[in-house]
This record gives C-alpha cells, structure tokens and sequence, in this order.
C-alpha cells in the first residue's frame, strides 16, 4: 500500500515524504495477528532527509515477536541545551542553537512469551550522530564539550512486558506493562558509557464499542551511571510523543509525560462489501503534558499539550495518521502510519 504526502513539524519544516504499508503473516494461522513494516522517505523545505522504517512481527504463532525501528536523518536542527531552564528560555537562532544534524539507528527487540501474556527478550541499540556546523554557544556548551560531536553508543539490555493488547499495532483494549534496562558501553564497540532504564505503561478501554477508545499512556525514561552524551539524553517532543514540541528542545536525565488519547472511527449506515457498518474513516483528540529534569524530585515545572488528529484505514487495523499536535509556543502536523502508542 503506497503513499505520498505533505506534512510539516516544527524540526523538518513542510516535508515531501512517500513509502508504503507491507503486511504479511509469517505462518497460515487464522488467528495470527498481521505482522506490518511501515517505511517512509522524505525530503523538506529546509534541506532535511529523512528514511524511517519500522516493523511489528509475529514468529511462531505469537511466541515470538521482533519490534523494532531503522531511521536516517540529514537535517539541519537544534539545540537547546541539557535541562528544562534552557529549553524554555534560550531562543531558536542560528548563534544560539543551529547546527547540522547526520544521525542514524537500529533499534530491535527480540520478545519470548514466557507464560501467558509475559514477555521476555533482549533489546540491541546502535546509533550514531555526528554534529557539525556548531553555533558559538553550542560550542562553549558543557555538555558538548564533555561528549564531543562524533558519537557512537552501542547498548545492549533486557527487557520484561506484560501485554493483553488484542493488536500491537492498534489496539482496541488491553494493558501494557513494559521496563527495559540497556546498557551502553564501550565493551560492545561504542565510544560512550552510561545505563537507561525505560518504563512504559499504556492501557486500552473500548467505549460501548468496537473502534472507539479510550487509550492512555505514561512513560518514563532515565539515564544514570556514566556520562550519558547530550545526544541521548532523555527527551521530550517529535513524532511519537508530546507532538508538537520539537524533539530534544527539553532533554535532560530523567523525562516523564503522560497522554490521553480517546479515537474514534465512524460508523457508516449502510453495510460495506464485508458484511458490516465499519467506515474506514475517524478521528482522534488528545491531551497530555510532561518535563525534563536532571532527578524525579526536581520535576516541578510541566509542559502541556494537546491536538486532534484524523485516521484512515489502509489495510484492517491498520491506519495512517494525521496528527495537529499543539505545544506552548510551537505546532506540528505529523503524517504517517501506526498509532502513537
């Protein structure tokens, strides 16, 4: 399933993005859930290029499942600096925050159910970012010069998840209970040391129906031991959550953000070609808020955010998405596949 579309967000500016939907299943199984790698490659207005693939892939009849991710990004972007303080005050300039961008990662985890809805797996991360073009200020940033502007971190970790969700993907009811723990060190062929550890916890209530929901999720993410790069620290913002801040404008070791989400697909009024009323079309509206802190206990000042989004359904429960994410004193219209969360 192809597609080429605009969008626009505050890192990217308006983009020309194309790519494509596959679905598959690994095995004939009449219960198993369709296995999806979603992709895209796009192109903007301010010279940023990007490639992003994702998949979802059911092995051995669910007992296995690999997730994961593969982005690329040449782009022009910026830099706040590390803590809430500097991402709300320092202004967005070419002497205060500009620099070029080149990143890339591979991210994957290997799952194994275990008993029942338990998950267990390893996690592998590689990514890499090299900086260039600093402005005068970034040059004289703590932080950047501690790391440097050439940076390879390889982490390796373990994950545990408890998971009722009917569909990955999209799910209209369930709970999901995640921590991971990764290590990143030099032992593994990065030039970086330092531990992350990742809570996510999401849940799923249908509402007197099928395909309307009410969806929320809290995530936490916080980096400690070593000297995490200011590349990864923890942060707010982008595609996938807070949308409509620009992503790594709030970063520092700990981050914490929660969103409600309900979405909603239309009914139609007469029967479709599959013998039911459901209309391949809805829409979505959320609100949320988080922050950055170098400790949980310094977490007192919160960022809000909000937006609607509208949905189509290209394959079954599978949809593309169009997201107006508003943040305080920035806005984002985000356009691709799979839910948020």
């Amino acid at each position: 399933m192809p597609y080429i579309a605009p969008s626009y967000s505050p890192e990217t500016e308006w983009m020309l993005a194309g790519g494509g939907l596959i679905t598959f299943k690994t095995q004939k199984d009449r219960l198993l859930n369709l296995s999806s790698i979603p992709f895209s490659v796009g192109y903007s207005s301010n010279g940023s290029f990007s490639v992003r693939a994702l998949n979802v892939i059911y092995w051995k009849g669910d007992k296995m499942r690999s997730i994961g991710e593969f982005q690329f990004r040449d782009m022009p972007d910026n830099y706040w600096g590390v803590g809430f303080h500097n991402g709300d005050t320092v202004p967005q300039s070419s002497a205060t925050t500009a620099y070029t961008r080149n990143y890339w990662r591979f991210f994957q985890r290997l799952m194994f159910r275990t008993k029942g809805k338990l998950f267990v797996g390893l996690v592998i991360d590689l990514n890499q970012t090299r900086a260039k073009n600093l402005n005068e200020r970034m040059l004289q940033d703590p932080d950047v010069i501690l790391s440097g502007t050439d940076i390879f971190n390889t982490g390796v970790g373990l994950e545990v998840n408890y998971d009722t969700r009917d569909f990955v993907q999209n799910a209209y009811e369930g709970v999901y209970i995640s921590g991971t723990f990764t290590a990143y060190s030099k032992f593994w062929g990065g030039n970086t040391q330092y531990n992350i550890f990742d809570f996510d916890y999401r849940q799923y209530l249908k509402i007197k129906r099928e395909r309307r929901t009410l969806a929320w999720q809290v995530k936490s993410r916080f980096t400690f031991s070593g000297e995490t790069p200011w590349t990864d620290k923890s942060m707010l913002g982008g595609l996938d959550n807070m949308r409509g801040y620009t992503m790594g404008r709030f970063r520092d070791d700990y981050m914490l953000f929660a969103t409600v989400e309900y979405r909603h697909m239309f009914q139609r009024k007469k029967l479709n070609k599959k013998g039911n009323y459901n209309s391949r079309f809805g829409y979505v509206a959320w609100l949320g808020g988080g922050s950055v802190a170098p400790t949980y206990n310094k977490m007192t000042n919160w960022l809000p955010n909000a937006g609607l989004g509208l949905r189509a359904e290209l394959q079954p429960r599978m949809n593309i998405r169009i997201d107006y994410g508003i943040a305080r004193g920035e806005k984002g219209i985000y356009i691709t596949f799979s839910e948020v969360f």
